[in-house]
């Protein structure tokens, strides 16, 4: 039996997470049990300060914090809320409860079933309420509905949950969109039947993206009730409904209500708000903490319908059995405690629940805030769009050893002082180069096959990769081709003869500088061998392409390993497709001039995704208007370029806004990529950081 907490003062608080949902759907029903005087509002927590502050001033906390194990640690809570990923709801609730906390956890509310039982045997373990958010919706008619059927039960029922996430992964850190949405619909339907089926017959969709979304499955109970389960987040709408069928008896709950129907006739009672669904769950939470007896969303109580979600998303067909319960595990022991700084969090949540579930996680203003040193913080964080540490920040930090940077560069975060502390440094540098190799190879095939020059021609009326010629030779050429025959017999031909070849002047090299080629068999000239570069290669080589690298600092033998072939740069540049790949330094600053970009040859194609500044701006535009080399460029000089910059006008110029690597998925990936090397780091492994001559080559 769970510990009473008798008295009838209000229960203290703590709500570790601020983000829309709970804004929106559990903090006012909170603020509403603090009006009643049954909580305080004692502490909201989350990494992002402004979240953070915004719930404070609107819902009445006493205080605000971003350092959830130091808020899990206080002796005035007795009740913590948990609003986030699946694995926060894991790690957080076991430390909760651990440290003598009632909880209540927002679904899904662990990452996998054994997960969730164990979180209900350290519940039990400790003496302590632990439940989950779960038949929020229509809870007050499910429970209505349950009772009405009594201990006869219902003999037959369909659930039917669909919601639009089309091509969206799942969130909260899920395992799927079924776990993630789907979850209350199945836990509901487990509910009404009074447990799980004994059997079930289960299939998935194709998936929209890594995890199937649509699932459906068939079930039996041990009575032989039976029972159907859909669920589609593919859909184009929302749509959650429930039908229960008795001997002579519907029932039937939508967002119209609940409706009766038997040979008495058919009873209608109107909806209940999702307000009062959640609030009913709140209410039912503490009432179990005030009284000592099991609610009916205990986490003891919903962890099976994660098992039976999971064999669903298996597509399992066969009995179902509950694993054996686990002890709960006793908590690891640490020899000191370490905490992980985070700065402009906003992007990084999802990775940081993903990657580092059970770290502790401080912000910059709990730091700031200290009033001592903060020898627990051994990392930090700085999400996009960080600035450098501030240096009374630093002071405050005596045993950091890590700093990763969500971004490439680092110019911006001080990083040669870092690096002279001691403090190894570390950045997004494959996420980057996947993406920006991937930006690339679409630029060079579609240069090569002239792709850009064939869309301005269409946009003109057009057709082919050979622009008309402009000016009095054309009119002539056209007026000449429809009167020679009158031109012949007056005997004129000789004199016009020159206009009329004149068109065949101007495309003198339209066979071969125009004509679209395969990148296939094309030689690759790479300047600079970068993370970018190595990408690249990686996506060229299978393509067939001839892949030529000039550089100042590989190996002969790392070029050898990666399939690229050492060259000059008078090589690379005479390539079909030539590409930068440098970082800008005084050094590289216009790196290409007139005469190396004389080296050129008709027909190439130039692509710059590196730095603007790398080529002379004036030789490059002489060199442009010659017409015949092909140009696409995403990075420049000055960004943006001035409106009337003649490169916005060059017909054989493809211009992109500096988009090369700013995908919001290379951004996640990003986020990824340098929170498993912090994680690395501190899990004592090897991790190669950014060294003093590196950052010399660095923009």
């Amino acid at each position: 039996m769970p510990r009473v907490i008798s008295e009838q003062k209000p229960l203290r608080a703590l709500v570790i997470g601020a983000g829309p949902a709970a804004f929106e759907l559990h903090l006012p029903v909170l603020a509403d049990l603090r009006r009643r005087k049954e909580l305080e509002l004692e502490l909201i927590c989350d990494l992002q300060h402004e979240r953070a502050a915004a719930a404070r001033s609107k819902f009445g906390f006493t205080e605000q914090t971003g350092d959830g194990i130091a808020a899990l640690e206080r002796s005035d809570i007795d009740v913590v809320y948990l609003f986030g990923s699946a694995q926060l709801h894991f790690e957080y609730g076991l430390a909760a409860l651990r440290a003598g906390k009632h909880l209540f956890v927002e679904k899904p509310v662990a990452p996998t079933y054994a997960a969730a039982q164990e979180l209900a045997c350290t519940a039990k373990l400790h003496e302590r309420v632990a439940v989950g958010g779960h038949n929020r919706r229509f809870l007050p008619s499910l429970t209505a509905a349950r009772a009405l059927a009594g201990k006869c039960g219902w003999r037959y029922a369909e659930a039917v949950f669909h919601k639009p996430e089309f091509g969206r992964p799942a969130a909260y850190g899920a395992g799927s969109w079924l776990s993630a949405n789907g979850i209350h619909a199945l836990d509901a339907l487990v509910f009404m039947m009074r447990g799980l089926p004994a059997y079930v017959t289960a299939q998935i969709g194709e998936p929209s993206g890594a995890k199937p979304s649509a699932f459906s499955a068939l079930m039996r109970w041990p009575d032989g009730a039976q029972g159907v389960f859909l669920c589609n987040n593919d859909a184009g709408g929302r749509r959650e409904e429930y039908t229960f069928h008795g001997p002579g008896q519907t029932c039937r709950i939508d967002k119209t209500g609940l409706v009766i129907e038997n040979s008495s006739g058919r009873t209608h009672f109107p909806p209940h708000s999702m307000d009062e669904s959640i609030a009913a769950e709140h209410d039912a939470f503490l009432q179990s903490v005030r009284g000592g007896s099991e609610p009916p969303h205990s986490l003891a109580n919903i962890a099976p319908s994660l098992f039976l979600c999971e064999l669903i998303e298996q597509g399992f067909s066969g009995p179902v059995r509950l694993p054996d319960a686990k002890p709960a595990r006793a908590p690891k022991r640490r020899a000191s405690p370490q905490s992980i700084l985070i700065v402009q969090p906003g992007e990084l949540q999802q990775a940081i629940a993903q990657t580092l579930p059970g770290a502790r996680l401080v912000s910059l203003q709990d730091v700031q805030a200290s009033d001592r040193h903060r020898a627990d913080v051994v990392a930090a964080l700085l999400g996009r769009g960080a600035g450098p540490l501030p240096q009374e920040v630093l002071a405050k930090l005596p045993s950091l050893e890590i700093v990763g940077v969500v971004g490439l560069s680092v110019a911006q975060h001080d990083a040669v002082m870092l690096l002279a502390r001691g403090i190894t440094v570390v950045n997004a540098v494959q996420a980057y180069a996947e993406s920006v190799a991937e930006f690339a190879l679409g630029l060079a095939i579609l240069g090569r096959r002239r792709a850009f020059v064939s869309h301005r021609i269409m946009q003109q009326g057009g057709w082919g990769t050979v622009p008309p010629v402009a000016g009095f030779a054309s009119v002539a050429w056209r007026v000449g081709r429809r009167v020679r025959p009158l031109i012949r017999a007056a005997g004129l031909e000789p004199l016009l003869k020159p206009l009329w070849c004149a068109r065949h002047a101007a495309q003198a090299h339209g066979p071969t500088i125009l004509q679209p080629r395969e990148l296939r068999g094309a030689s690759v000239g790479l300047i600079g061998w970068s993370a970018n570069a190595r990408a690249f290669a990686a996506r060229l080589l299978p393509a067939q392409a001839r892949v030529l690298v000039y550089t100042e600092h590989a190996s002969d033998s790392d070029l050898t390993e990666c399939g690229v072939i050492r060259a000059s740069l008078g090589e690379v540049l005479a390539a079909d497709i030539v590409s930068l790949h440098r970082g800008l330094t005084p050094e590289t600053r216009h790196f290409l001039g007139a005469a190396e970009l004389e080296k050129l040859k008709p027909g190439a194609v130039l692509i710059n995704i590196a730095r603007g500044a790398l080529i002379d701006p004036d030789a490059l535009l002489a060199r442009l208007r010659r017409g015949d080399v092909f140009a696409c460029f995403d990075t420049y000089v000055t960004e943006p370029p001035a409106r009337n910059d003649p490169l916005r006008t060059l017909p054989n110029v493809f211009l992109t806004s500096h988009i090369a690597g700013g995908s919001s998925d290379m951004h996640a990936a990003a986020a990824r990529e340098v929170m498993h090397k912090v994680a690395d780091h501190l899990a004592g492994d090897v991790v190669e950081g950014i060294s003093i001559e590196r950052l010399r080559t660095m923009t």
